[in-house]
């Protein structure tokens, strides 16, 4: 059995989609053993492969790496006698030659139908061209979540074949809090503090977050609180990063890109982790909060709920909403920590949908 594997999200800072498909293809080593593996890739990547899995890498660079997908990678795929593709960013490549290589496309989100503005203007353009396409044609179709795999069928009319949820590993989990409070001192995080985890883009919704805090800090509360934020840039932020200066008096900071070691600990250490998200495929980071002990505040929305858990407080994605849920979470104890999943379930499912791919090929 030859996988093929679009290994872009393993380009650059692995993040989001890139940490899901790492953490995957490093179960599938032990579960598939009998499976060779190809990595296709536009730039070099920034992670250690097994000894067997072999790498490609070539092809021009076009304005988005998806157009590199569909211009190069059937191509690839058809020198290397692939059997079975899995497209880890939904979009598949445009196959050549005459044998009929297999599908298994997994479905993070419905992201552009949903919120097609919050996406880069390249992104938006080739889900808007290809998406639905290959999401119908593919032979298998993974889902992140019950969340996501009920909006696929809703917009698109189509059922997920299995669901493969995020997990989450060390370093996430119960902290030695004296560890924590070293860390926070040399990140010159001080508490208390309310913790927001995402990338400066419109969906996270982090300008509604701003608005809440800093009207409840005008109103004489939470005089002592800080709000910290981390997450990468993003795009079409502008006005959000004119508002973080505009309030940095009031005790907001953006740290950006932090490590995931400093990360737990930050959660270890907030009074509340705060998910703002118009919209999200699962929510990783609320299943990170919850390992970490840490109560959670977020938007109410089915994908968030099912990684945000019972114990959490959800609100209306609104000033309104979360200018009531501060409260809301304060008065709540802090829960008991969600033992680490890790990923070796989603791995499972993800080894049985390629088995049987590879059965139905022969």
């Amino acid at each position: 059995m030859r996988i093929g594997i679009d290994a872009t999200p393993l380009s650059g800072r692995i993040t989001g989609i890139g940490r899901y498909v790492l953490q995957i293809i490093q179960e599938l080593e032990g579960l598939l053993p009998e499976a060779e593996f190809f990595l296709y890739t536009h730039a070099p990547l920034t992670m250690q492969l097994p000894d067997r899995w072999i790498s490609r890498m070539g092809g021009r660079r076009f304005p988005s790496s998806y157009f590199w997908l569909k211009r190069y990678v059937g191509n690839y795929c058809e020198k290397d006698g692939i059997d079975i593709f899995w497209a880890s960013r939904t979009l598949s490549p445009r196959m050549v030659g005459n044998k009929r290589i297999k599908i298994l496309s997994t479905i993070y989100d419905l992201n552009y139908r949903l919120f097609p503005e919050s996406m880069p203007t390249v992104t938006r353009l080739a889900h808007r061209l290809w998406y639905a396409a290959d999401v119908r044609s593919a032979d298998a179709r993974v889902a992140i979540s019950s969340g996501t795999a009920d909006r696929l069928l809703n917009e698109l009319g189509v059922s997920a074949d299995a669901i493969a949820r995020p997990g989450v590993t060390v370093p996430f989990g119960l902290q030695n809090m004296n560890d924590v409070a070293a860390s926070l001192r040399g990140m010159g995080v001080e508490k208390p503090y309310f913790l927001a985890v995402g990338t400066l883009e419109p969906r996270k919704n982090l300008e509604t977050l701003l608005q809440a805090f800093v009207r409840r800090k005008q109103r004489g509360d939470f005089e002592e609180y800080r709000l910290y934020i981390v997450g990468a840039s993003g795009w079409q932020n502008r006005r959000l990063k004119a508002l973080l200066d505009e309030v940095k008096a009031l005790g907001v900071r953006w740290l950006g890109y932090v490590s995931d070691e400093q990360l737990a600990q930050i959660y270890a250490g907030a009074e509340a982790f705060v998910f703002p998200s118009h919209y999200e495929g699962f929510g990783i980071p609320a299943l990170e909060a919850r390992t970490c002990g840490t109560r959670i505040l977020a938007s109410d929305i089915p994908e968030i709920r099912e990684a945000g858990g019972p114990d959490a407080v959800y609100v209306p994605p609104t000033v309104a909403g979360f200018e009531r849920g501060f409260d809301a979470i304060l008065a709540r104890p802090r829960p008991v920590a969600l033992p680490a999943c890790g990923w070796r379930e989603a791995a499972m499912v993800m080894a049985t949908e390629l088995r049987r791919l590879a059965v139905s090929t022969r």
